[in-house]
């Protein structure tokens, strides 16, 4: 009698697309799949998730501090887009059921701190207040009201360019359409979109959008067909939704799920490599092979991992292998980018004296985002002026670097080691909190890691000083009480390599998309993620690409709840 192999699907990451890819194959109706043999020569189909951390959850990353329980931080991911998100909008609010609020960004008061010039977002409609030299027609748009901000010159060159584009965008077809748009005889994939913005913008017109715009990333030059798509995400009319008790809570839920169904977890297993092996039956497997020198056979192989991630294997087997150029090649088709978040919890709300107190405020500094974050178990009160208070900061790309220096631990700069960096023995200062005193241990296990993710993450004195530097500086202040607390999470760090991907420029997003789900043709290793979707960003592309897996690699059906 054959010997069946250890596990049917190994499926190695426990972020959001990992821990939803075991779900699925566990809670499905595999009858007409090629899945259904397996299940039947098992009986059961055994589905392992392999995590080299000590939790899932990936890039979505809640936490909360010990000064304020009540409240959950998003240290990673945080919020979705409804309804145009709808995997992850029917996953949250129809299968889990999780409450959610919406949440407040723009609002005309919060602080826009521009080139030394304190300004309030009602101002930047106002060509002449700006601290910028627009182009007089750039100056009369403004004037006009028809951006309401020098964010909007972005999406004015574009629509300049592509004049139906806001039909469509209306139509919910703009994704179609972009990939029928040419600019100058080229299709817009192998458009940089920062290029095409040249065609029509200002130098200080393109500083201003760029600025006021918040993300560094979506005045960049990656793939003008997909950051156009992108940059429209974040058009003001767009609904953000956040899940009460965290983000974190959907793969959590996912994770219960998972393992009532009969799926196993093996956290802190670092992936080495892997390769191709032929089971006793004579199919196709692979034999997995992990740091600590074990080895697992399997059926297939998910990839539930980033482009870094995926780098830092052993260049062996079939898909990871010198001889594969092709899929080096399709690897680096997408650029990782590098976000940095940190909560800084106060013991009062000092800011609110500055009369903002909700929503986000902007700065041309290295924080570029501050929000002001609402506290409680649904996210959305205000914090009274005297009471506890959190602020998020919140950059990417062109500032990850800044903050990077003033994390004073080696650890953090050396590639592939694990995410534990409190390792004994080394002495670096510490931003050090005053003494809280703490309750009894929380019942509630859910709560007790997010407490975990907050003191796991903690943030340097050097790196604290000046994030309330120029907190003070932006708000119009010479001083505030200092922080109490902190946490802080640069997602360059390894092995993530960024905090999100954006597709590079020549590359054709809807054609990789597919392509990258199976690396290998009639070869069992899958690949899914944010990384390689048309979501990109989003925890919806996670979900897109892990739906091309389960449904047209392996013949999962459809879940019934998409359909709503």
């Amino acid at each position: 009698m054959d010997t069946l192999p250890d596990v049917d699907v190994a499926i190695v990451g426990g972020g959001m697309s990992g821990i939803y890819t075991g779900w699925r194959l566990l809670t499905s109706r595999l009858t007409g799949s090629k899945l259904a043999g397996w299940e039947a020569a098992r009986g059961k189909l055994k589905v392992t998730l392999f995590e080299g951390s000590e939790r899932i959850g990936g890039r979505l990353l809640s936490a909360r501090s010990p000064h304020m329980p009540d409240t959950t931080a998003e240290v990673g991911g945080m919020r979705y887009v409804a309804p145009a998100q709808t995997l992850v909008t029917s996953l949250v609010e129809c299968v889990l059921k999780l409450p959610w609020h919406e949440q407040v960004v723009d609002l005309p008061g919060n602080i826009a701190f521009l080139r030394g010039k304190l300004l309030r977002t009602s101002d930047l409609g106002n060509a002449a207040a700006l601290p910028y030299w627009l182009d007089p027609a750039e100056a009369a748009w403004l004037a006009a009201g028809k951006g309401g901000s020098p964010a909007g010159l972005i999406g004015r060159v574009l629509t300049r360019l592509m004049p139906d584009l806001m039909a469509h965008l209306n139509a919910g077809t703009l994704r179609q359409y972009l990939e029928t748009v040419t600019v100058d005889g080229l299709p817009l994939w192998q458009h940089g979109l920062w290029n095409l913005l040249a065609k029509g913008m200002s130098a200080d017109g393109y500083a201003a959008a760029r600025a006021t715009v918040g993300y560094d990333c979506l005045g960049g030059n990656t793939n003008a067909l997909d950051l156009t798509a992108e940059y429209f995400d974040f058009t003001p009319n767009v609904s953000y939704r956040m899940v009460n008790g965290g983000y974190e809570t959907v793969p959590w839920e996912l994770q219960s799920r998972f393992q009532a169904a009969g799926g196993e977890i093996q956290f802190q297993q670092w992936l080495a490599g892997f390769a191709g092996t032929t089971l006793d039956d004579g199919s196709q497997g692979i034999t997995l092979r992990f740091q600590d020198g074990t080895t697992k056979t399997a059926r297939a192989i998910v990839l539930a991992m980033p482009r870094r991630s995926i780098e830092l294997l052993d260049p062996e087997g079939e898909v990871l292998g010198p001889a594969n150029t092709q899929f080096r090649q399709d690897l680096a088709s997408v650029a990782p980018i590098p976000l940095f978040k940190c909560f800084l919890l106060y013991p009062n709300c000092w800011w609110q004296d500055s009369g903002v107190s909700s929503g986000r405020s902007l700065t041309d500094m290295p924080i570029r985002q501050c929000y002001y974050w609402p506290a409680g178990q649904q996210g959305t009160t205000i914090p009274k002026r005297d009471a506890p208070g959190l602020v998020m900061v919140y950059d990417d790309l062109l500032n990850v670097g800044f903050w990077e220096g003033l994390d004073k631990r080696a650890e953090v700069h050396k590639a592939g080691l694990p995410l534990s960096l409190r390792s004994p023995g080394h002495h670096w200062p510490m931003f050090e909190p005053k003494a809280v005193e703490m309750t009894a241990e929380s019942a509630d296990p859910f709560a007790k890691r997010l407490m975990e993710n907050w003191t796991q993450h903690p943030a340097t004195k050097q790196m604290v000083n000046e994030l309330h530097r120029e907190l003070m500086q932006m708000h119009g202040k010479d001083s505030a009480p200092e922080p109490i607390d902190a946490a802080y999470m640069d997602w360059s760090r390894d092995p993530f390599g960024g905090g999100v991907h954006l597709w590079n420029v020549n590359v054709r997003s809807d054609v990789m998309l597919t392509r990258m789900t199976q690396p290998v043709d009639d070869f069992p290793c899958y690949i899914c993620g944010e990384a390689y979707s048309t979501n990109q960003t989003w925890a919806e592309g996670a979900l897109q690409t892990a739906e091309i897996v389960l449904q047209q690699r392996l013949g999962v059906p459809k879940g019934e709840w998409q359909d709503g």
